[in-house]
């Protein structure tokens, strides 16, 4: 990828209660992913389960074509760093959802 190319990489991380891994990974993999990977400008992402931790998170890695297809997807807001969670996803978090986006440096210049 060269420095032009605008794909953004959004990171979602956020910690899940004791024993609910299984459970809201499960959760995100049937709910959540089906509709990310079907928005205009998804390019690809993995879903990542924290390991060797005491607390346990989830990590979601999305790439979007650009700013504008993150902003279709999930609107205005979309740079937000704390999320609120949606009433469905509460019961497993143990906190606040983190999101960060950014761009790749083109490591051939």
């Amino acid at each position: 990828m060269g420095h032009d190319d605008p794909v953004i990489v959004r990171m979602w991380e956020t910690p899940v209660k004791a024993g609910r891994t299984d459970d809201f990974a499960r959760y995100v993999a049937t709910k959540v992913w089906p509709a990310v990977t079907a928005a205009d400008g998804f390019l690809g992402g993995e879903i990542l389960r924290s390991v060797g931790r005491v607390d346990e998170r989830l990590l979601l890695i999305t790439r979007w074509r650009d700013e504008a297809a993150l902003e279709g997807f999930l609107g205005p807001a979309w740079t937000a760093h704390e999320l609120t969670a949606v009433p469905d996803e509460e019961p497993f978090l143990a906190g606040v959802p983190f999101v960060d986006n950014w761009r790749i440096i083109d490591t051939d210049a």
